[in-house]
């Protein structure tokens, strides 16, 4: 259904290519289109793609037939969006300049949106219901205690869900204490560990892993006229996660999470006359995601690791 507003092409562009390098929400819960707002996934049973068949046929026999059941599910996405006014004075007072008013308040929402959807899929990532496995780190084993034996501890760990992680999403914080450990140290420039930091190839080869996301971005969770209080958006836990390679939905492959999303990023302009004294334009940007947990038995949660 067309929006009762005209969506401006030009600005349109601009959300649509614009991106912050610090958030990693759409590198941990990638992407996927969907066809509308209403649409439908999969959830097959796991326990299927596992069971042993004994595939043989002999010289005039049949082969076996199998059949693949799914749970068809209803999920619709959800609308996410901010307006901005701008004053048509501030728009004269722009020109003949190289500042666009209405397109640095494009990018401006852009970044707000995008935030809140960092803090969703932190929430997402971090939420113990959301996976399978995982435990409180007691003292010994947080990622915080350089004596710990981490390597063998997450290695250990790592074999205990359905597909065998190949994902860890990380705050800056935890990521430094945890490349930092001795054992990972030790393990990565065989000293004994006192000195040296492990980097993110080196990390990737001793978990055998194909993806670290390390979230560095922040929130002033603040009320509105209130002093700030900024927050780190990943804190305190570390999830390891399966991520298929090519996940389409309706999904059939394991995967622990994607994000359904519904047409593009879009930004949308239109004259507003009882703004100030000559009018202005309103600006609107929005999407229309919904972030989806498939397979919790793909995942591995450890809490307060620091």
């Amino acid at each position: 259904m067309p929006a009762p507003f005209p969506i401006d092409p030009v600005r349109t562009g601009i959300v649509i290519a614009y991106r912050n390098n610090k958030l990693i929400a759409d590198e941990v819960m990638p992407r996927r289109s969907v066809g509308g707002e209403q649409f439908k996934w999969s959830e097959y049973d796991k326990a299927e793609r596992m069971t042993y068949v004994d595939t043989e046929i002999s010289r005039k026999g049949s082969a076996k037939e199998v059949e693949f059941s799914a749970t068809e599910k209803d999920a619709s996405t959800a609308d996410y969006g901010l307006d901005d006014v701008v004053p048509q004075g501030d728009i004269d007072k722009a020109a003949g300049t190289d500042y666009d008013p209405l397109d640095h308040a494009s990018e401006a929402l852009t970044d707000l949106i995008l935030l809140d959807r960092e803090v969703r899929v932190a929430r997402t990532v971090f939420a113990s219901a959301n996976h399978a496995y995982g435990k409180s780190l007691e003292a010994v084993e947080k990622f915080s205690n350089r004596d710990a034996d981490l390597l063998a501890f997450l290695l250990q760990e790592l074999d205990k869900p359905l597909m065998r992680p190949n994902t860890l999403t990380i705050g800056r914080a935890e990521w430094t204490q945890l490349r930092v450990n001795r054992s990972m140290v030790a393990a990565s420039h065989g000293n004994s560990g006192d000195k040296g930091v492990v980097s993110i190839a080196q990390m990737l080869e001793l978990l055998e892993l194909d993806n670290i996301f390390i979230g560095e971005s922040r929130v002033n969770i603040a009320k509105k006229g209130k002093p700030a209080e900024v927050k780190r958006v990943w804190a305190g836990h570390a999830a390891f996660t399966y991520q298929a390679p090519t996940v389409e939905i309706p999904a059939g492959t394991l995967t622990w999470g994607v994000t359904a999303q519904y047409d593009d990023r879009f930004a949308g302009t239109w004259y507003d006359e009882s703004v100030g004294l000559k009018g202005g334009y309103r600006l609107r940007v929005g999407e229309q995601v919904k972030e989806l947990v498939i397979a919790k038995e793909c995942g591995l949660l450890l809490q307060n690791v620091i």
